[in-house]
């Protein structure tokens, strides 16, 4: 009797997954719903729902693509990117720089900021500046209010 229970079990476990594929199948999900009659596009939807695709052929595959980089080009891009980041590597590292003789950086610093001569606003140039910021004042001052 022992022997029975594990086809008993297996026959039980067969008659379960059974039932639940026979179950899928009764509502599959790959059925279309139905369409609402009242809707102002309801033939046209049926109309497009059983139209057949296009089915697709092997002719319609496109050609080996010829631009793709070879090996040895993806091998050389590599290198190239390695060697950039150690050059970035060196040239951070932490013997590579100084926190010394702060006067002569911002001597540097000063004389790449000075403004060219021609840059520096002159007189007439302020005057002139004054003369429309006044006259945007002028236009930009609200009308008197009317008493209520």
């Amino acid at each position: 009797m022992n022997g029975q229970t594990g086809k008993i079990v297996r026959f039980g476990a067969s008659l379960a997954v059974l039932a639940t594929v026979l179950s899928a199948c009764a509502s599959s999900p790959f059925t279309p719903p139905p369409v609402d009659a009242t809707s102002p596009v309801a033939a046209a939807a049926e109309a497009a729902g059983k139209e057949r695709g296009k089915v697709p052929s092997l002719a319609g595959i496109p050609a080996v693509p010829t631009d793709i980089p070879k090996p040895g080009e993806y091998k050389a891009q590599v290198q190239a990117e390695q060697a950039a980041a150690a050059q970035l590597r060196r040239d951070t590292a932490p013997d590579t720089f100084a926190l010394t003789d702060t006067e002569g950086f911002a001597a540097r610093a000063q004389r790449a900021a000075r403004v060219p001569p021609s840059e520096i606003p002159t007189v007439a140039d302020r005057a002139e500046t004054e003369a429309f910021a006044k006259a945007a004042r002028g236009r930009a001052t609200p009308p008197p209010s009317k008493p209520q």
